[in-house]
């Protein structure tokens, strides 16, 4: 393993993540543990099916009914050959459609089997068998774009690249410092965007090289629409790029640290802060109405 790949593990394992409406109050520790060290919120997506959420953390996985009201634990287990482990803390989920969940993160019982769990599958978000890159690789995000699926490693420090549902992967290694969140442009397969904890990147050629854009506070992005680039910040500032990152529009202030953001469409978007609170916007970032609190 390089000396690069064994500094990023470094950092995995000491953290294994109106214009001021929506997530005020304080921060609720019923489906996050404040005590250990972020990442806290794993994952936010929406169940097609029922538009239900789907919230991973570090203290497991939950599905929350799209009214709000109180969350159900979703218990989950992944099956290889090696052998079967529960599986819902620091758990990367990403619904791709209707019975289409793709995962990635550790096993529940460490002994059961290898501590990275590599690329999952599951037809029902609660039983998942492993694809690809089982003991090798964290999946921290999974997107399908173009007909292609595009993950961030974090062991490896890379982006990686499938034409064939996940079974072979194509390397692209990132920036040095640990990539949080990456987006691929709706209309060029070649453009990414990545985020750092002080920087957002471009590529322009399928992430073989990358050049700083702007600086940034732990942004969290999402690319609905080609001209609509969303980000928010730690220090709850939201953002709207219409040239892919490299010029920014303030659009409004979220009273809370967003973690996730789920674009549905230009102008509506649900943000996860870091408690699990989940927000709603419907015009494009500008006011944030609460649709679930812990």
């Amino acid at each position: 393993m390089t000396k690069r790949a064994l500094c990023l593990m470094a950092v995995l394992l000491a953290g294994c993540g109106s214009d001021g409406n929506g997530g005020g109050g304080e921060r609720s520790d019923r489906l996050v543990d404040f005590s250990q060290k972020p990442p806290f919120v794993n994952a936010l997506e929406v169940d097609p099916r029922d538009e239900s959420f789907l919230l991973t953390t570090n203290r497991g996985y939950f599905r929350i009914p799209k009214e709000g009201g109180e969350p159900e634990r979703v218990e989950a287990k992944v099956t290889d050959k090696q052998g079967t482990s529960a599986v819902g803390t620091f758990l990367e989920i990403d619904v791709l459609g209707p019975g289409e969940i793709v995962a990635s993160g550790h096993p529940d019982d460490p002994k059961a089997l290898p501590p990275y769990l590599g690329f999952m599958r599951s037809t029902d978000g609660r039983n998942f068998e492993v694809v690809s890159r089982l003991g090798e690789a964290d999946l921290h995000q999974i997107r399908r774009v173009h007909d292609r699926l595009y993950a961030f490693d974090a062991v490896l420090g890379a982006i990686l690249i499938s034409e064939d549902d996940g079974r072979t992967w194509t390397e692209r290694f990132t920036p040095r410092q640990l990539v949080l969140d990456f987006v691929v442009d709706p209309e060029d397969p070649k453009v990414l965007v990545a985020s750092t904890e002080d920087q957002v990147y471009r590529s322009e050629d399928e992430g073989e090289r990358w050049r700083p854009a702007t600086q940034g506070r732990a942004p969290r992005l999402d690319w609905p629409a080609p001209d609509v680039l969303m980000r928010a910040d730690k220090d709850g500032l939201f953002q709207v790029s219409s040239d892919g990152g490299q010029t920014w529009e303030r659009r409004g202030r979220i009273d809370g640290e967003p973690y996730k953001i789920k674009a549905v469409d230009a102008e509506r978007a649900f943000v996860a802060l870091s408690d699990g609170t989940i927000l709603e916007t419907t015009d494009g970032g500008r006011s944030f109405e609460e649709r679930f609190r812990p």
